[in-house]
């Protein structure tokens, strides 16, 4: 994907001391210049939208085995 800048996309998965299942997400954007910011500015009120779907997805996903 071509973006402004510089993004990463992390997910982690590991155990507490339980032993649950915790699944980590982190989105980090590293804007470029003036075409970057407003980038981010336009597209920040549909990130939890976005990234709270993904969360759901996978860990769905993950609950039903596949």
């Amino acid at each position: 994907m071509r973006l402004p800048g510089l993004a990463w996309l992390e997910l982690t998965v590991s155990r507490d001391r339980t032993g649950r299942t915790v699944y980590g997400q982190r989105a980090t954007f590293q804007p470029r210049g003036l075409a970057g910011h407003l980038y981010w500015w336009g597209v920040a009120p549909f990130h939890a939208w976005v990234f709270g779907g993904m969360v759901r997805n996978i860990t769905g996903a993950a609950r039903r085995g596949g």
